[in-house]
């Protein structure tokens, strides 16, 4: 099942779709859609990037790495609301994370 939330504000408007569940129930993130939106994006650690995302009136942190081989997403709305929505890991491990540190 897909759901789709949109937040539109001064002509920028930002989209969170998800796609199935994780393994707990909870629906899981598959696509994040903004326009006119003001983005921050960082380098936390090798394996770890963080993304300030503003749009349609709301400010949502997005985290994302490699863990263990498989890639990891979080998605957490700074607002009122303080929901979170993670990403469907990976089945298989990412190619290429072989030998890395954080996937030993």
């Amino acid at each position: 099942m897909m759901l789709s939330m949109i937040w539109e504000k001064d002509g920028s408007s930002i989209e969170i779709r998800t796609q199935g569940e994780l393994a707990d129930g909870r629906p899981a993130l598959d696509e994040v859609v903004a326009h006119g939106a003001a983005i921050h994006l960082e380098q936390m650690s090798d394996d770890h990037w963080w993304m300030g995302l503003e749009a349609g009136g709301k400010y949502f942190h997005l985290n994302f790495g490699i863990e263990n081989g498989r890639l990891w997403v979080r998605l957490s709305d700074q607002g009122e609301e303080s929901v979170e929505w993670e990403g469907d890991n990976r089945e298989m491990p990412t190619p290429g994370t072989e030998g890395h540190p954080r996937t030993s």
